[in-house]
């Protein structure tokens, strides 16, 4: 099932990775969630970045 968010959920997603990734440093789950969080930015042609500087909170 494919399931449609809207851009500011992804946003929004992309944030809460960036901080777990930063609860776990130097762990595989800071890897996984920063890996994470760039292929969802990239869906939208953004940088983490980007996509965390674009945020509205």
């Amino acid at each position: 099932m494919i399931v449609m968010r809207h851009p500011q959920d992804d946003l929004l997603i992309i944030y809460a990775l960036v901080l777990l990734a930063q609860d776990h440093k130097t762990t595989q789950r800071e890897e996984e969630a920063l890996n994470l969080a760039a292929e969802i930015a990239d869906q939208h042609g953004l940088t983490v970045t980007d996509a965390t500087a674009h945020l509205e909170l």
